[in-house]
């Protein structure tokens, strides 16, 4: 499951782009246990700078992983637009067991902002098998960016179905 194939020349002006920053991934690695002394033989840095850790699926990536979907998740993706001003649709298609909805479904975004998308997903099956769906842009000048969207396991409040 991925993004697609790689279009070198629409790379050129992709309209929005996901971007994350050194910060952003000090705060991802420190936050994963046992972690600190790896982060300081590889950065120099101490963990105990970043107080505040980010959990893997809230990393600005351009794709959204969940190993484990414990009834509901919320997540945020924030895209910049490196384009002119553009108008997007949001649509998308929700991994098997789950339930997904994207906000805002529609937005105007100017040449330099920001736009904050929130991605609410929903168990709606026990499973153990992995499901894939996909979000997608769609920007009134043509750019597509497309999210790809994975879920591992899944626990819905209403089946209480051992897996």
């Amino acid at each position: 499951m991925g993004s697609g194939f790689v279009n070198a020349t629409a790379a050129l002006d992709p309209g929005l782009i996901f971007d994350s920053s050194y910060d952003d991934y000090m705060l991802f690695l420190c936050g994963i246990n046992g972690s600190a002394p790896v982060v300081l033989n590889y950065t120099g840095q101490n963990c105990w700078a970043y107080t505040n850790t980010t959990s893997e699926p809230d990393l600005n990536l351009p794709s959204i992983t969940i190993a484990k979907l414990n009834v509901s998740r919320t997540v945020q993706r924030t895209v910049a637009n490196i384009a002119d001003n553009e108008t997007y649709t949001v649509g998308w298609s929700a991994p098997y067991g789950v339930s997904l909805k994207v906000f805002p479904t529609h937005f105007d975004i100017s040449a330099g902002q920001k736009q904050v998308l929130t991605v609410a997903l929903n168990a709606t099956l026990n499973s153990s098998a992995a499901s894939f769906g996909r979000i997608g842009l769609f920007g009134n000048r043509g750019h597509v960016v497309s999210i790809p969207v994975s879920v591992i396991v899944k626990f819905s409040p209403s089946n209480s179905t051992n897996i």
